[in-house]
């Protein structure tokens, strides 16, 4: 998806980082790239649809190194949750999650 792949996630990126490649992975699959963006928005509010959010789950998950699950976008749709959920899931080192869709 993006033009320049990151880096996996280090166990411990700060919150500011992890919420900073989520942000830009939303810029990219809204088409958006000016789009600001605060803790509080929430993917779907801002129009987001289940296959755009199944296509952030595959750019997250190889982006990042992270196993992420559409339950877990379901249940953290908003930048903020999200972050917290996707560092909780670098720093448990790649488990799969309980679950996952």
């Amino acid at each position: 998806m993006s033009a320049h792949p990151l880096p996996p996630l280090t166990a411990g990126a700060s919150h500011e980082e992890v919420r900073e490649r989520i942000s830009a992975v939303w810029r990219d699959l809204f088409a958006e790239p000016g789009l600001r963006l605060a803790e509080e928005d929430n993917f779907f509010t801002l129009g987001a649809s289940s296959l755009l959010a199944m296509r952030m789950v595959t750019v997250l998950s190889e982006e990042l190194d992270v196993p992420l699950s559409m339950l877990a976008v379901v249940e953290n749709p908003t930048l903020g949750g999200l972050t917290r959920h996707v560092r909780e899931l670098s720093a448990a080192g790649g488990a799969r999650e309980v679950g996952e869709l």
